[in-house]
């Protein structure tokens, strides 16, 4: 009754008003939302300018970790176009993950300082790529006020991740067993040490060795002996507690195993066992069986062992005790057992050596290194590596390896490591200034690396002998390099600081990572030679070795390459664009002092 008493034009007006203002608010909504879009549109065209080109992907994000621009780099990487992620935050999108882990990193993004750092990155696709990731404040004024934005870099490194990983899988492992290789074995031998000095620990280390190897391989030939090496080293994994113990093969015939947190008893079955299992295994070849057994020898790894090299060594020893009672045979290591004594040559290396250094007895020899390139190549010998002999009272050879590894097993190494550093500085300070300055790379040992006194001892025997110290670069294994890198780094930096070059040597063979090459500030890389000398036959080994000089010239590293033994091989280097090369074909080691005799001539102008 009171609507119909309405006068009908109020109620259209009061209609039109109504649908009036609606439409007055939605034209100011459509107003502020294209103010808002044309203030986006012009941020993202000034990014658009500066970031559109760039092959890497390129996330610009505000304060409150939204979007706010994204290359055509990044659209195609997370899978997903700016207009739909425009106001979202990353993590609609992507996150970033530990390569190791799998787990969630929330500390890349927020931070108010710039990081770098490399890992996984996640997609909302369910795609992953390994990233180089570099994370960027922006601050900038508007109306007086700090406005600030965040800028990711995100370098696509998937492929160089593989391959790092497929070189660390050839560094670290054997290919024809799957075992670790020796220097792998020994680094996480160490490990366990320094754990069993924190945690009480015991652990077991055998070392076999296959009986009558050497019989049977001339018998069966080289691919039967891998086929016997293959057939006993699946057996003995086949009694391993698999992610607990260790193996590895150490030698052409021998392997060697940590039994993790074992009983004594316990391991001792287990190895029982395993003889068992390999001389019942019945090798056969071409219709005809091979009897087959293994000797071992084993040592407990606790607070009396000091260094891996000792604990294998000493295994090793117990082993070839086995074998010299007829093979087939367990036994103990015993330090006051008298075969034990008599293999061990006990005490006898340190009165060798003793002598050797009071009397002079050493003598440093030095071989090229040099320049591959054609051109380079012709020009005369200036890079050299120093290599310490020391011959017998017939003036015979003895092995580097014999002499060298009986100073590292009684801590010998920095006594030797002085007499070399003296002695080559007093021949090199004889050669007087030239071009080019000829360099001469000086070993170093872990051992040396370790002594807080080496470091002074070096610097203060390079300023006493007057050598440039540019003429001195000093190699250092890979596998010395990762057991302490801030010490190794410490020392690097103190020789670096005065002049000096610094070369990573033996690359290729340890626990190498190219993580750890990324920390170390060397000038060289040198491949090591058990790849190299097989480049011209063997497809792995120069995958390995173009691999290794591709990574080393991204870092900006001079690659050397050992073992350079025929025309083939350099040839093959030259092509990869190896820098340098060391062997035989090239040169033989000599004397020093012929070297540093010729370097005087030179310069006085005499051939």
């Amino acid at each position: 009754m009171f609507l119909s008493s309405v006068p009908t034009a109020f109620v259209l007006s009061t209609f039109l008003l109504v649908i009036l203002l609606l439409l007055a608010g939605v034209y100011s909504l459509i107003k502020m939302k294209r103010q808002i879009n044309l203030a986006e549109n012009v941020q993202v065209n000034c990014y658009e300018d500066s970031y559109r080109p760039l092959s890497d992907a390129i996330i610009i994000l505000n304060n409150n970790n939204q979007f706010v621009y994204l290359n055509p780099a990044a659209e195609e990487m997370l899978g997903c176009k700016l207009r739909s992620m425009m106001g979202r935050v990353y993590g609609d999108a992507f996150e970033f993950k530990n390569f190791k882990t799998g787990r969630v990193l929330h500390n890349v993004i927020g931070s108010s300082v710039e990081k770098k750092c490399e890992c996984l990155l996640a997609t909302i696709m369910n795609q992953s790529f390994s990233v180089a990731v570099k994370y960027s404040p922006i601050r900038k004024y508007e109306n007086g006020a700090e406005k600030t934005s965040y800028l990711i870099e995100l370098k696509d490194i998937t492929k160089r991740k593989a391959e790092e990983s497929r070189i660390s899988l050839l560094e670290n492992y054997d290919s024809l067993t799957q075992m670790r290789k020796q220097k792998s074995f020994e680094a996480a031998i160490k490990n366990l040490i320094d754990n069993s000095y924190k945690y009480d620990l015991k652990h077991v280390l055998v070392f076999f060795s296959i009986d009558q190897f050497q019989n049977i391989n001339e018998s069966i030939g080289y691919s039967g002996a891998d086929n016997l090496i293959k057939t006993i080293a699946e057996t003995i994994k086949k009694y391993l507690k698999k992610g607990v113990d260790i193996v590895g093969r150490v030698g052409a015939s021998e392997f060697s195993v940590v039994f993790r947190n074992d009983s004594l008893p316990a391991a001792v079955r287990t190895i029982e066992v395993i003889l068992k299992a390999v001389e019942n295994c019945n090798f056969t070849l071409l219709g005809r069986e091979y009897p087959t057994t293994m000797s071992a020898g084993f040592v407990i790894i606790g607070d009396e062992v000091i260094s891996p090299t000792k604990a294998i060594s000493d295994a090793s020893v117990a082993c070839s005790v086995a074998r010299k009672h007829g093979g087939n045979l367990l036994y103990a290591y015993k330090s006051e057992n008298a075969e034990i004594k008599k293999l061990e040559g006990n005490l006898e290396w340190i009165g060798i050596l003793k002598k050797a250094m009071k009397e002079n007895l050493f003598q440093m020899f030095a071989q090229p290194i040099h320049c591959l390139t054609e051109d380079e190549y012709k020009k005369p010998y200036s890079h050299y590596e120093l290599l310490i002999r020391l011959f017998d009272a017939k003036g015979k050879p003895i092995a580097p390896y014999e002499f060298l590894s009986a100073a590292e097993y009684y801590s010998m190494m920095p006594a030797v490591d002085r007499w070399v550093v003296r002695n080559s500085l007093e021949q090199i300070s004889k050669i007087p200034f030239q071009k080019p300055l000829p360099v001469f790379a000086i070993n170093l040992s872990g051992q040396s690396l370790n002594d807080p006194r080496f470091l002074q001892y070096v610097l203060d025997e390079v300023e006493n002998s007057g050598v440039n110290p540019e003429m001195l670069c000093f190699e250092i294994t890979e596998q010395v390099a990762v057991e302490d890198i801030s010490l190794v780094n410490q020392f690097i930096a103190s020789l670096k600081s005065v002049g000096s070059q610094f070369s990573l040597d033996d690359f290729g063979t340890g626990i190498s990572s190219y993580e750890y090459l990324r920390s170390l500030d060397v000038d060289y890389l040198k491949i090591d030679g058990g790849f190299v000398k097989n480049i011209d036959s063997d497809e792995v080994a120069r995958s390995m070795v173009q691999s290794i000089s591709q990574v080393g010239h991204t870092m900006g590293l001079k690659i050397i390459a050992e073992y350079v033994e025929n025309e083939k091989i350099l040839k093959i280097l030259r092509e990869m664009g190896v820098d340098y090369g060391q062997g035989y074909y090239i040169l033989k080691p000599g004397p020093l002092n012929e070297v540093a005799r010729h370097h005087l001539q030179k310069t006085s102008g005499r051939s």
